[in-house]
């Protein structure tokens, strides 16, 4: 289905899909050399709904493109969180006729960003199951700073991050029982056990 610029099926008139195209990279399908011409496509095209727009955005992250995965997701989320009588998070894009399914206004598949700014942008991923070793690597794109806690059966692992420049400050706290591997990303790694743990 590849067609030098994006997987469409033979015949296919219409627009190219930023749904299949997130799929192809988040599943591995899609080869790196074929990461720049995706990322035209989903900076042009925004057919996806809230809960898949999770995997747009998680392609993004996957393809090193960090900065612009959170550009993309304010475009998208801007407006459902400018709804002032609102906390929730909408079946659509919006509610009632501009909405999916009558357009509920609290559904839990539109959180999906949520989880990508701690597994993603605070770079927090497990190796082994339960997070007993778990990986660091963070991509900040064009944020400053970001943190995240993350309630495990060990304990909770803490991840401060700040940028100056091209430098990166980290405050980690790391649970009893568990260890790290803290991965910059210019690629150099440090491994990390237990307890509180500042890295320039």
């Amino acid at each position: 289905f590849w067609t030098g610029s994006a997987y469409r099926s033979p015949g296919y008139k219409g627009e190219t899909d930023d749904r299949s195209q997130a799929m192809a990279v988040v599943s591995g399908l899609a080869s790196k050399d074929k990461y720049p011409a995706l990322t035209k496509v989903l900076k042009k095209e925004y057919h996806a709904s809230p809960y898949m727009e999770k995997y747009v955005l998680e392609a993004l992250f996957q393809m090193g493109e960090p900065t612009f995965a959170l550009e993309r997701m304010k475009q998208r989320y801007t407006r459902m969180l400018d709804y002032a009588e609102y906390t929730t998070l909408f079946e659509g894009w919006g509610i009632g006729a501009e909405g999916f399914g009558g357009g509920t206004i609290n559904h839990a598949w539109s959180g999906g960003p949520l989880t990508l700014l701690s597994q993603k942008v605070c770079g927090i991923e497990p190796t082994s199951p339960g997070f007993r070793t778990f990986k660091i690597t963070p991509q900040l794109g064009s944020l400053s700073e970001a943190s995240a806690c993350l309630e495990t059966h060990y304990g909770t692992i803490q991840v401060s991050i700040k940028k100056k420049g091209k430098r990166l400050k980290f405050d980690l706290q790391i649970p009893e029982g568990t260890s790290a591997e803290l991965i910059r990303p210019n690629g150099t790694r440090k491994h990390l056990d237990p307890g509180h743990h500042q890295v320039d």
